[in-house]
Parts: C-alpha cells; structure tokens; sequence
C-alpha cells in the first residue's frame, strides 16, 4: 500500500522541536509527513514547504509579511496555505493533515482545516482544545486533541503526539464502506422541545427510501446545515426546529446567525419549515438572563423555564412573535423551489403545552412554561395567532411554490409529525401542488 500523504503544519520557529517530531511519528505509523511552515515571526530554512512557498500564493515576500503586525500575517499565511493544500489536493498530493500549536498556529491552521472538505482527515493538537473550540472548529470535522502542554517533548507529551500522528495516518487510511448503499440525504434540525416530532417525522422519511441527518439546533448544528445545503449534500429539509432564528434576532446563546433559513431557498430544494422551539430565547445560568426579560416573567407566553443549572430559557413575547414571523416571510418569499411554512396551533414544542402530557414532552404540573392561550379559541397559542398575523400581513401569496398551512394540532402531536414527513415526500417525488392539502382533517384554512 501506498505511503499516506500527511501534511505536518506548525509556527516552526517556536514549535519546531515539536514538529519534527510529530514528522517523524506520522513517518513511524506508515505516513509520508511533509512539514508546512506557517511560521509568523522568522523562517527557519528546513521545512518541506516553506513559509516562502506559502506567501508567494498570495503574492507576497517573507519580509512583507514579517513586516506587518502577527494578526495582519497570520491571515495572509492562512490564505496562502489554503490556496497551497487546495492545489496540492487536486494533484493527488496531500490525504490529511495534522498540526501542533498554541492559539496562533491553532487559529492559522484550523482555518486551512476549515477550507478542506467534509471527511479529508484533519487533527489539531493545542491547549486551546480545553476551552472553546467553536472559533477553531467552525462547522468543518476537525479532531482536537488537548496535548497537556505548550511545548517541550518528555514522557508525557511524546506519547500524545506519538498518538495523534497514529491517529492522522489511520483516518487516511480507512477500511472500504462495503455494501452501504448511499442514498439521497435529507436534512433536519431537532432540539429537545422538538424530540417526539423530530424522530416520529424522520423515521418515516427513512421508511421511504431517504437517509436522514439531524442536526442538533444550537447555532453550530444550523450553520452547519446550511453549509451542507450550499454544498450540494442535501436534498430536501425539514426545517421544523427554527429556534435559532430567534436566539439571532432576540440575543439568544444560540444563534445561527443571520443566513439560518436560507441556503435552501437559494439552492431551491424542498423545504418544510415549522417554527419548532421558536417559543423559546435559550441563556446559559439564570444569572445570565437579562434582567430586562427576568422582570417580564409574569407576562403571557414570557415565562421562565431552567432546563438545567447551565440551561435557562424564556418566552418569545407576542410582540416578538411578530417580528420574527415578518423577518421568516421574507426569507420564505426569496425561496426558488417547493416551499411550505406549516404552523402548529396549539403549541411549538414542549414547554408549549396547555396542558401535561409527557408523550408530548411536558409532565407537568401545569401548563407549559411559556404557553399562553388565544382568548378566542383557548385550545390554540396566542403566540401562534400572532405569528400567523405576521406571516398573512408579508407572505407573498401569488407564489406558486410557496404555501402556509395551518395545523390544528400540537408541534409533538404523532399526526402532526406525519403530516410534515408526507409534506416532504409530496415535494420530493414531484407531487406537491399549492392547496392540495387543504381538505386534510386538521388543516386550517390560512
């Protein structure tokens, strides 16, 4: 078998030490390293690509980027070495890629890792593993490894990055999938709220000859879903968890950030949405609530629920409802394919319930935290009339590929799940028209 082809990338004029033996410990697990120098302060003059190689793929000199301050560098060394890997990608040249580093080769080399496709190996080892990843992860399947120290090689660090490298050689050289069929990938977001109706919908797409990726919706899962669909993984979505839009827009932990809902507009796929756990702005501990909203907490639909002691979330008031509902009619206007809003009458997950009902998610006493009853028709939420007034006052409603359907259930409700799940199979097999479920049972009319 042909030697693996690992890239070994660190700041070598600090870690060099390190690197070469991490070079030399891919060499031993069967690899062929070459050594990236993304060096921000001097080059050293050994390694296999040099930081010269690097910035000339920019357009610049050694001495420019030594020139300028260590932020300013390490972002034309990231684009250099993107643009390098890529060209050495399409040439066969490169099959994974491991680095070592404190925060400035972790944050230089994450951002090369970054730009590399789902499923090419990518292994960082840093002590900035034991803190928050998400700058250096991103949305991308980067392995962080925490390396217990800085620098130095000894006893105890050796054999982590003896470890790594083994682990870097190993994921460039996986078994064959044999006898998996690959079929086409539907895309949905669960949160907990959402659980009964995520799995009950999903297991039925699935029966119909789909597989199904679930992504978790706390603002990683939602980037990640929509860089899948810009990259041509998805065929359709149930977008039935859209919480993360009102983190975005309400200052939520989160958030998705502003482009949540809408890759699959653009790339017109068919998309079911519902405004699951969409009654809900999620905080870490209660102490981190805006005391703002805290004071709110005795207004309808704005109550205060702790999932957890690093878990705190409150209502979507009904003037925020709006907004929202406003703010998700612009982005379902711009959609090219197969588009429907399905919204749920009486209630979005499980802390929006009128009454106890653990099937649905909520074992009471009581209400949901957050529900708040219509005045007119107490079965239904008063958040849900709201969004509906929104959606009916900027919905485009001379789109053919785009409808509103109401559902005189509740988000959890198993009827409801179905019907969302056959929604979706209606698009896909070519058989979904606007209006064409207007008889159903539970359909109201919008």
């Amino acid at each position: 078998m042909t030697a693996k082809q690992i890239i070994v990338a660190g700041i070598l004029d600090t870690k060099g030490d390190e690197i070469k033996f991490l070079a030399e410990r891919v060499k031993a697990a069967g690899g062929k390293p070459s050594v990236l120098e993304i060096s921000v302060g001097h080059e050293v003059g050994w390694a296999d690509i040099s930081l010269s190689d690097v910035v000339a793929r920019v357009g610049k000199k050694k001495e420019d980027i030594f020139a300028l301050d260590r932020n300013s560098a390490s972002d034309l060394i990231a684009q250099g070495a993107i643009k390098l890997i890529k060209e050495m990608r399409e040439a066969g040249q490169v099959d994974g890629i491991i680095a070592y580093g404190g925060s400035m080769g972790a944050s230089i080399a994450t951002r090369i890792m970054q730009s590399l496709p789902i499923g090419f190996p990518k292994v960082m080892l840093t002590t900035m593993a034991s803190g928050d990843v998400s700058p250096y992860v991103g949305t991308r399947d980067i392995c962080m490894i925490y390396p217990i120290a800085e620098a130095g090689l000894n006893k105890v660090t050796r054999p982590i990055l003896n470890n790594a490298a083994a682990a870097v050689v190993g994921m460039a050289s996986p078994p064959d999938m044999e006898g998996i069929e690959e079929k086409p990938l539907i895309g949905c977001m669960m949160f907990g709220v959402t659980t009964p109706c995520v799995l009950r919908a999903s297991s039925i797409v699935e029966k119909a000859g789909y597989d199904v990726m679930i992504n978790h919706a706390v603002g990683s899962g939602g980037r990640s879903m929509e860089e899948l669909i810009r990259d041509g993984y998805i065929t359709g979505i149930l977008d039935i968890t859209t919480h993360e839009i009102a983190d975005e827009m309400l200052g939520g932990v989160l958030s998705a950030g502003p482009d949540r809902m809408t890759a699959a507009g653009e790339m017109g796929i068919p998309q079911v949405i519902a405004p699951g756990g969409l009654d809900l702005i999620n905080f870490g501990p209660k102490s981190t609530v805006p005391a703002t909203l805290l004071k709110e907490t005795d207004q309808p639909g704005r109550g205060l629920y702790e999932h957890n002691p690093t878990v705190t979330c409150v209502g979507v008031s009904m003037d925020e409802i709006y907004e929202i509902g406003e703010h998700m009619a612009r982005k379902l206007n711009a959609a090219k394919g197969p588009s429907i809003m399905c919204v749920p009458m009486r209630g979005w997950g499980a802390c929006d319930l009128a009454t106890p009902d653990i099937e649905l998610g909520w074992a009471g006493p009581g209400a949901g935290p957050v529900w708040a009853a219509d005045e007119n028709n107490p079965q239904w939420s008063k958040r849900s009339m709201r969004y509906v007034q929104a959606l009916k006052a900027a919905i485009n409603p001379d789109k053919d590929n785009l409808e509103v359907i109401l559902v005189d259930k509740h988000m959890n409700d198993p009827e409801c799940a179905e019907f969302l799940a056959e929604l979706l199979l209606e698009m896909l097999k070519g058989k979904w028209t606007k209006g064409n479920r207007a008889d159903h049972p539970f359909v109201i009319p919008f």
